[in-house]
């Protein structure tokens, strides 16, 4: 079968107080990222939008196209063409936490506003794909129109727009049902979707007449057709909607769109043959990937010019909404051994962290109870929570899976080794746990109720077949951004 993006070429060419010392550590970094899907490398490039560097590469499917991120900034989702699959990026720590599989040749594919389900168009049996994020499982798939391609939520949820290149029409998916309930006839050839943040307005860029169709979306009509480059192909609404980005992939340049008129305000010279556009959350930059040179054009919306050429992997696509805000708040320590790292987040009830250190448990004389192996050590780390007596929740991220018959252990100098399993909650692939915590109480080591807890705890098991390492000195302490996560 012939594939999206061949078709595409084809048209267009293409404390323990006393034990444990109190450690400051309180840097935190706010972390937005952009994920560039590398189709001819098979890899996501990451970049910090703060300095523009590629931090990271990341290994996923055959040829990935389209990109989406998690609205809470957790997860990116790669389309992989190549191999039928989404690849599910965990931001942490940049690892592939699952493969899903799903129809043949996906390629758009977006995420619910609210984080439950990701929508992903098969191009080659014309469906899409509704996967569950809880579970990672393809819980529906739902007939379109010819070619799928681009797709995208409107704010509510409600609906998911979806682009059909083989028949020039954009189906309108009612999410409660995963029904089509309207089929909208667009220009030639549409390839992306925007809808506007007001959920207002969708924008369908047509690359087979060089147009973008405005839809009006309380009745889906056409209510414009506004003339761009050659070839659109992604596109990008600002976050206060006065702005459309269209990539026009044949002439190597951004059409600007000032939504109030419907008016190409500017023209900008980016990449060879640009195909994915995706705009930061504050709306300050578009970054703009180009599948002939291999590089991403970073947009200053002020003033539409051009700060920055990034180099990335070969061919990225990058087709979708692949600009993230991370957590902005894990923090980083090396391990008792000093050859890995582990992270910690305040999830809920966390004021802030304000340090965290590793620590040899053999330091520890009493070894009642205690595990046989803790494979990175104990983890010691004081919070502050809003009020005194507060619960919290903090997460804590592991440089790798913990096993299966691991759990979650403490120790303080009143109550010696517990196991903390009635207060810990591992992930679905156990390379994290969240553990509850009261100011005062259960899991604080001062046992008062002063707005401080202060927690040495750590992943153990009987056996040391669950372990990789159980000795070494104290840590320190070492903080990291979240993409920087665990070596």
């Amino acid at each position: 079968m012939i594939s999206h993006f061949i078709k595409a070429i084809l048209f267009v060419l293409v404390s323990l107080a006393p034990l444990y010392p109190y450690v400051p550590c309180n840097h935190s970094y706010a972390a937005t990222y952009a994920y560039l899907s590398n189709s001819y490398d098979n890899t996501v490039s990451v970049i910090h939008t703060s300095d523009n560097t590629v931090t990271t590469t990341v290994d996923v499917g055959e040829w990935p196209y389209g990109v989406a991120v998690s609205p809470d900034g957790e997860y990116i989702y790669v389309a992989n063409g190549g191999d039928d699959t989404v690849s599910v990026i965990r931001t942490s720590d940049n690892t592939v936490t699952a493969s899903i599989t799903v129809g043949s040749s996906p390629g758009g594919i977006a995420v619910s506003p609210d984080g439950a389900y990701v929508y992903v168009s098969n191009n080659d049996d014309n469906t899409v794909s509704v996967i569950q994020t809880s579970s990672n499982k393809v819980i529906a798939t739902i007939t379109v129109g010819m070619w799928p391609e681009g797709l995208t939520a409107n704010p509510s949820g409600e609906y998911v727009y979806v682009v059909n290149t083989g028949d020039d029409s954009l189906s309108v998916i009612q999410t409660w049902d995963n029904t089509v309930i309207e089929v909208i006839n667009v220009g030639e050839w549409p390839y992306g979707v925007a809808v506007s943040p007001s959920g207002n307005h969708i924008y369908v860029s047509n690359t087979g007449d060089n147009t973008v169709s405005v839809i009006r979306a309380y009745d889906n009509t056409v209510m414009a057709t506004i003339k761009v480059g050659t070839r659109p192909i992604g596109i990008a609404v600002t976050p206060n909607g006065e702005y459309v980005y269209v990539a026009t992939s044949r002439d190597n340049k951004v059409s600007v769109i000032r939504t109030s008129d419907n008016t190409v305000v500017a023209t900008i010279n980016v990449g060879e043959w640009p195909w994915g556009i995706a705009m930061t959350p504050s709306g300050e930059y578009v970054y703009v990937s180009s599948i002939a040179d291999d590089t991403v054009s970073v947009i200053r919306t002020v003033d539409n010019f051009v700060t920055t050429t990034i180099a990335v992997g070969a061919d990225p696509y990058s087709f979708g909404n692949f600009i993230a805000n991370t957590p902005d708040d894990i923090k980083w320590v090396d391990t008792v051994d000093g050859g890995r790292q582990i992270g910690i987040r305040g999830k809920t009830g966390v004021k802030s962290i304000e340090s965290i250190e590793s620590v040899d448990p053999n330091t520890v004389s009493d070894t009642t109870n205690m595990p046989g192996s803790m494979p990175w050590g104990l983890i010691s780390f004081r919070l502050t929570v809003d009020n005194p007596g507060d619960t919290a929740e903090v997460t804590i991220y592991f440089p790798d899976v913990a096993g299966s018959n691991a759990s979650w252990h403490k120790y303080d100098s009143i109550n010696g080794w517990q196991d903390y399993a009635d207060h810990a909650t591992f992930s679905p692939d156990r390379r994290s746990v969240t553990v509850e915590l009261q100011d005062g109480g259960y899991g604080d080591d001062d046992g008062t109720a002063n707005g401080i807890i202060i927690d040495p705890s750590g992943l153990g098991s009987a056996s040391s077949s669950e372990s990789e390492s159980n000795g070494g000195g104290g840590g320190g302490c070492f903080i990291a951004t979240a993409a920087h996560g665990p070596r």
